[in-house]
């Protein structure tokens, strides 16, 4: 029964995949989806399983793998029936330049004062910190709680400043000037970003989100050729570079002392699989949480001392319930919608994101600079971390960046009449 429910849950994936690719109504949002499932999802669990090497402690029995791939499976099938329903094909615009928003004095001074978490944050920590690895950066964060918050905001902020100054860039009047100060803001967004968000001391799935977004503004991640390109090269970074990437800058050898195939199966650390597992069995020990999950996530800037009951992130609670010392583990978006109402919330999560995705990848295939394009950017170049979860975790980043792209692009909007 393992094996039959892991190829129900790749074949419905692959099958949506294709039929949307032939009908060439498919965008990022749903093809990260789908690497997600096939290369991130089963295929390193299910080698786990026929190995029986497990990375994490109370590995899954049987019948949870089999109950995990059919709630997933499940997820997949109400997603894509949202997703056809959310696509709708839009008459782009990439030839006409942006004519009715410009960079003017007073976006560039809204710019700078989004990127002053940034700055205040390097100043604190020191430009060095930034290039000698995840673990170090990690450390500095430890010795503060109030570092963490300052280096999301950091982060996202600035990036979501970057996305508009970018996109503006490239789709720029060629016959008009882009701006001497703008340029010179344009330069120290970009000089922020490459000592924040570097790959170095990001987390290589934020960094990824980062390059999507940067190849969608260029045009390289719009077509079919493209995203099937990124399928099949998938395996490449979630195996290879990313682990890579993960232990540069780091003390651990780990990844030198295996073999490709070796570490697939015991190196690997993708806690997706296990994580819904534990989901299951936390929800059949406490029960569900009504939505509560998502509303906290959202309502992260409230603080605990005026919300004490404020839920906590899945992916802790249900790590914790396992009794696992490390906590800081991912809750996938489907465990997020079963702990919130069972089987009748996967079915309604997964139509729901569906229904987003589609609109999200409309919008950015269409190219059309508007409010829609960047809320779709956002949702659909960041959504790997949100299948990954916790919702949580990363909603703070993600409507941080979106809430900082949206603030320049209507700032540069607005036009003052003397």
């Amino acid at each position: 029964m393992v094996e039959l429910s892991t190829i129900l849950l790749i074949s419905i994936t692959i099958i949506s995949f294709s039929y949307l690719m032939c009908r060439n109504t498919i965008g990022i949002f749903y093809v990260q989806w789908v690497i997600y499932i096939v290369w991130f999802f089963s295929f390193p669990s299910y080698l786990e399983y026929i190995n029986n090497i497990y990375p994490w402690p109370f590995f899954p029995k049987s019948q949870e793998i089999v109950s995990v791939n059919l709630i997933t499976a499940l997820f997949c099938m109400t997603l894509f029936v949202g997703y056809i329903f959310g696509y709708k094909r839009l008459i782009t615009a990439k030839q006409i330049a942006i004519k009715n928003v410009r960079i003017d004095l007073k976006t560039n001074i809204v710019s700078l004062l989004l990127l002053m978490p940034a700055i205040i944050f390097i100043g604190i920590t020191g430009i060095g910190s930034f290039f000698m690895g995840r673990s170090f950066v990690g450390e500095i964060m430890d010795t503060n709680s109030f570092l963490p918050m300052v280096y999301a905001l950091s982060k996202f902020t600035a990036f979501g400043v970057f996305v508009v100054y970018f996109c503006f860039w490239i789709n720029r009047d060629k016959n008009r000037k882009f701006g001497t100060i703008a340029l010179v803001v344009f330069f120290i967004v970009i000089s922020i970003n490459f000592i924040i968000n570097n790959p170095l001391s990001s987390p290589r799935f934020h960094f990824l989100s980062m390059a999507i977004v940067i190849a969608t503004i260029i045009g390289k991640m719009i077509s079919r050729k493209s995203y099937l390109a990124l399928f099949v090269l998938s395996p490449t970074l979630l195996y290879v570079l990313f682990p890579l990437t993960k232990h540069l800058g780091e003390d651990s050898g780990k990844y030198r002392t295996y073999e490709l195939a070796q570490y697939i199966v015991q190196g690997v650390d993708f806690d997706s699989f296990q994580q819904l597992v534990n989901i299951l069995r936390y929800v059949n020990d406490v029960g569900y949480s009504w939505g509560m999950n998502f509303l906290g996530g959202v309502s992260f800037f409230v603080p605990r001392s005026l919300w004490t009951d404020k839920p906590t992130n899945l992916g802790v609670l249900s790590a914790e319930h396992m009794g696992y010392v490390y906590t800081n583990l991912s809750a996938p978006l489907v465990g997020e919608f079963y702990y919130t109402a069972d089987l009748v919330g996967v079915i309604i999560g997964g139509f729901v994101t569906g229904l987003l995705a589609g609109k999200a990848d409309s919008f950015l295939r269409a190219g059309n600079i508007s409010y829609y394009y960047f809320v779709g950017m956002w949702l659909a170049a960041f959504s790997f971390i949100i299948f990954r979860g916790s919702f949580g975790a990363v909603a703070p980043m993600i409507i941080l960046g979106m809430m900082s792209s949206l603030i320049v692009y209507s700032v540069s909007r607005i036009r003052i009449k003397i």
